[in-house]
């Protein structure tokens, strides 16, 4: 998660100095990946069968986009595992795709926890000349598939799935076959920054776009219960009148505008504030961690099931 975040907020910076500069020429000569099947929400309806057993409720975590905030998901699980609470299906944006895949292929807090605050930014920097983006984003995959062990998504110990825009047709898809380093690619990849994520029907760029918490998603695989995560809008804006402040705020501004009618669908909605002056430091990492943790147990403490359980 830390290399992830510095690498997203290198390549902004970079992006932004390279728009006031100058400009990169070259073409995405990226191959379309058979392993990437996004679906669209009414394919999902469509294929997904009803819950036989009205006793057990099905549960699904959904994890949304947010950049650095992104360690406040860490807490949010803590949460919920102290509550009892184990999801059946996780649903990821961006940053909460990372964290999403870690979980439902196995790995425990502490180790999600270790591995986003272990990893080298080098590690995941592969810079392209390109007219589309200054980064491929193929060495987070690599990171992604190495950290849940190569298992294809569906074969995850828990159902999941993370959540993408197709470029061509606007919409928000899901992804839950294939490789999860593909996907979390593919739901991460920032426009202007990364380059767009080939597939055979087109391209993919970050599912924050247009689904920035996929409740709709969550309901659409057969979540009777959905718990949300909203690392990004409820949390103090960014002060200040320079240009990169108010791109900031008017960009937050339009994403929660896009994003709050599908919030207010979760039945939990957890949504710590969360700023983030820096992610460079330990002390700074697990302030996050912390917010969201405490903000998790305030909303479950909230929270009351309609014996649901």
């Amino acid at each position: 998660m830390k290399t992830l975040n510095k690498y997203l907020c290198c390549a902004a910076a970079l992006a932004a100095a390279m728009t006031a500069g100058c400009a990169l020429t070259g073409q995405n000569n990226q191959a379309a990946l058979p392993d990437l099947a996004p679906r669209q929400l009414a394919e999902i309806r469509h294929t997904t069968a009803l819950s036989t057993n009205p006793a057990r409720p099905t549960v699904a975590l959904v994890l949304g986009g947010g950049g650095l905030r992104g360690f406040a998901h860490v807490g949010a699980l803590r949460a919920l595992e102290e509550a009892g609470i184990k999801p059946d299906i996780v649903v990821g944006t961006s940053a909460g795709s990372v964290v999403g895949a870690a979980y439902a292929s196995g790995m425990d807090i502490e180790q999600i926890k270790s591995a986003a605050m272990n990893v080298k930014v080098s590690s995941l920097m592969d810079f392209t000349l390109s007219s589309s983006g200054i980064m491929r984003g193929n060495k987070l995959a690599s990171w992604v598939n190495t950290m849940t062990g190569e298992v294809p998504i569906e074969k995850f110990p828990t159902r999941f799935a993370a959540v993408a825009t197709d470029l061509q047709s606007g919409q928000a898809v899901l992804i839950d076959q294939g490789s999860a380093g593909r996907a979390i690619q593919a739901s991460s990849a920032v426009p202007g920054v990364n380059v767009p994520i080939a597939y055979k029907a087109g391209h993919l760029i970050d599912g924050g776009i247009t689904s920035l918490v996929p409740v709709r998603f969550a309901r659409a695989m057969g979540a009777d219960v959905v718990i949300a995560v909203d690392i990004y809008c409820h949390g103090p804006r960014a002060e200040g009148l320079g240009v990169p402040t108010v791109l900031s705020r008017v960009m937050q501004t339009q994403s929660c505008l896009v994003a709050a009618a599908e919030m207010a669908e979760a039945d939990v909605l957890i949504a710590p504030k969360v700023s983030v002056p820096s992610m460079s430091t330990r002390q700074s990492q697990e302030a996050v961690i912390q917010a969201g943790y405490e903000a998790a147990r305030a909303a479950l403490k909230k929270w009351r099931p309609h014996e649901k359980s």
